[in-house]
């Protein structure tokens, strides 16, 4: 079994995504990690889609009332056993919580401590509220087209929520190392903006009205079937070879104008143009078959549920995206946990006796859930 992170336990206390989805890679590496919940639980709870639930498999769930009086003694004693922290509140909030790096490392000095946030914690904008489409547009991320025709659009999958939890997860693991070998604790920083402009700007520095980022053979296509087909012809061996593969449909395509990749973006408009008519007269799957066949870069468009059939038949959800010795890593075996439910086990393993816990709950320390 595969688990490098054994033994270290992660704090969650971090709403919606980009915190969830970073302790999710470090709960696959093998750590333990247990979501800190207000009263009413993670608002991530309540979201459709089942983003909770696909993000906080196997956490376990201790639900406390930060603001309650007592708390702070409590998160005190609580933090001493772990490793490392995970915050996603906004800047500012941490500290009047009295969950901060400089309050919990009173109690634990090495602890290794990510704030994710959307500008980061400090600077002009620290303070703005946003979203995953926010932080993509202040980063530069949407402003490049990614068709060859039509305006930026946005984009289906929250890029710099997880792209910033999975920078967050990877700064942790490099702390966690640097612990190990005789280091301190860390303080990690992690910007969902810096995280969508660092993924726009390996493209380089280019303008944004540049097609050159840009190829009309490498697009989506929408096909007779109503399926949607991705096309990734922009090397000549691929481009040729399927000209080849179409025959007499393909005569259309043999113009000295898409003789070559420069030529065939010089002439996008009109290449692209003849590709979606071509697309348009076959089913999805007949593509696929031509694709398979003569090994050429075309894929149809599949929702997360096909995707997975073909990909891990049998897994309940997708697992680790890396294989370890030629072996994927399992996904949790246990859904997500219901609000609170681990709370007893975890206030009991401080050491805490029966009437201090009912001390904590009349407080509101631990509230009912």
């Amino acid at each position: 079994m595969f688990a490098p992170l054994a033994g270290v336990r992660v704090l969650e206390l971090a709403p919606f995504l980009p915190g969830p989805f970073a302790g999710a890679q470090l709960l696959a590496l093998g750590a333990e990690v247990v979501k800190l919940e207000p009263p009413g639980g993670d608002p991530g709870r309540h979201l459709p889609d089942g983003l909770f639930a696909m993000n906080n498999r196997g956490k376990k769930s201790l639900c406390l009332n930060l603001k309650a009086p007592g708390a702070t003694q409590l998160v005190q004693r609580l933090v001493a056993g772990f490793d490392v922290v995970l915050e996603g509140f906004r800047p500012g909030v941490a500290k009047r919580l009295c969950v901060d790096y400089d309050s919990l490392r009173q109690a634990r000095p090495d602890i290794i401590y990510c704030s994710l946030s959307g500008f980061g914690q400090d600077g002009t904008r620290a303070q703005l509220p946003g979203h995953d489409l926010t932080y993509l547009a202040a980063g530069g991320a949407l402003a490049r087209a990614g068709h060859w025709q039509g305006p930026p659009r946005r984009l289906g999958v929250p890029v710099a929520d997880t792209a910033g939890g999975l920078f967050a997860a990877l700064a942790v693991v490099s702390a966690l190392l640097r612990r190990q070998t005789g280091g301190a604790g860390a303080y990690l920083d992690a910007s969902l903006t810096d995280a969508a402009l660092s993924l726009a700007a390996c493209r380089g520095l280019a303008a944004p009205e540049s097609r050159q980022h840009l190829h009309p053979a490498n697009d989506l296509f929408h096909c007779r079937d109503g399926g949607v087909i991705a096309v990734g012809l922009l090397e000549d061996h691929f481009f040729d070879v399927f000209v080849a593969a179409l025959g007499a449909a393909g005569t259309v395509l043999r113009h000295p104008d898409f003789a070559n990749m420069a030529s065939r973006q010089r002439n996008g408009d009109a290449l692209h143009g003849l590709l979606d008519r071509i697309m348009a007269t076959r089913d999805a799957a007949e593509w696929e078959a031509l694709a398979a066949a003569h090994k050429l870069p075309l894929a149809k468009v599949l929702n997360v549920r096909e995707a997975l059939a073909v990909q891990d038949p049998g897994l309940p959800a997708p697992a680790f995206p890396v294989r370890v010795d030629h072996q994927r890593l399992s996904p949790p075996l246990q859904s997500a946990p219901v609000l609170g439910a681990d709370s007893a086990q975890i206030l009991s393993g401080l050491g805490l006796d029966q009437s201090t816990l009912m001390a904590l709950h009349q407080a509101g320390v631990v509230p009912s859930t």
